[in-house]
């Protein structure tokens, strides 16, 4: 993966898009997963993009939902740099939890070669009254596609409680669980980044969320500050 560390504490996709969120209610002006976006759905095929800036740069993805024989099949496409993930799952909704199983390949264009199998992965959503909660595991394997890259487990969660109509704000916390050593060094598998700190989520008008990460890396032994952080806009459609 040159130049794409994508084993680095970061974000890497986001569930699918699901009509059968209708069922759960109105969502939030805020809330960040496109998963909670649309009320009354008006087509069979919902759509979403989002930005990201983090450590590991600009990040964009796109995605969709589709309707099938009654399965919400999600898909979305993550791009940064030469490197590009492809994403399919389906979205399970129970009440007010959503379930979004997915898998994923993810192709560095340019090494002219696959770089990552991004499986399993699992999003969970739930809203109930003012309180909104998001979670994201997803487990990176690298090492059968490049040589001397590290494997890992990646988890992030927030639970976010509407202050106003356009407000919301809460805790998250991130963590990088290496599963083998780099080339580079022995000793440096293990819990390798643990972020905490806090989200606020601003509605940005119709079907468009601002959401700003900010915290500090628990295991950073770097020079600097060890303040991490994420800036995301979101807008979906339908």
């Amino acid at each position: 993966m040159r130049g794409i560390d994508r084993s680095f504490v970061c974000t890497s996709l986001v569930a699918g898009l699901t009509l059968a969120w209708a069922a759960a209610g109105p969502a939030p002006s805020w809330a960040q997963s496109p998963t909670t976006a649309v009320e009354e759905p008006a087509s069979p095929i919902t759509g979403w993009f989002r930005l990201d800036v983090d450590s590991l740069g600009t990040q964009l993805w796109f995605g969709a939902t589709h309707q099938l024989g009654g399965v919400a099949l999600a898909s979305d496409i993550y791009v940064t740099g030469t490197f590009a993930e492809l994403d399919l799952g389906v979205t399970l909704t129970f009440g007010k939890l959503s379930l979004t199983p997915m898998a994923g390949i993810g192709f560095d264009f340019a090494a002219y070669d696959v770089a990552s199998l991004i499986a399993p992965q699992l999003f969970t959503t739930y809203i109930q009254g003012p309180i909104y909660f998001d979670s994201w595991i997803q487990s990176f394997f690298n090492s059968p596609f490049v040589d001397g890259a590290r494997d890992l487990v990646y988890f992030r969660a927030f639970v976010v409680y509407e202050l106003t109509e356009h407000l919301g704000v809460g805790p998250q916390v991130e963590a990088s669980l290496y599963l083998n050593e780099s080339a580079d060094g022995a000793g440096d598998d293990g819990l390798g980044s643990l972020p905490v700190g806090a989200q606020i989520n601003v509605g940005y008008g119709a079907n468009s969320t601002l959401g700003i990460f900010l915290g500090y890396d628990t295991q950073y032994e770097g020079d600097g500050a060890g303040i991490t952080g994420r800036f995301t806009f979101l807008r979906t459609w339908q």
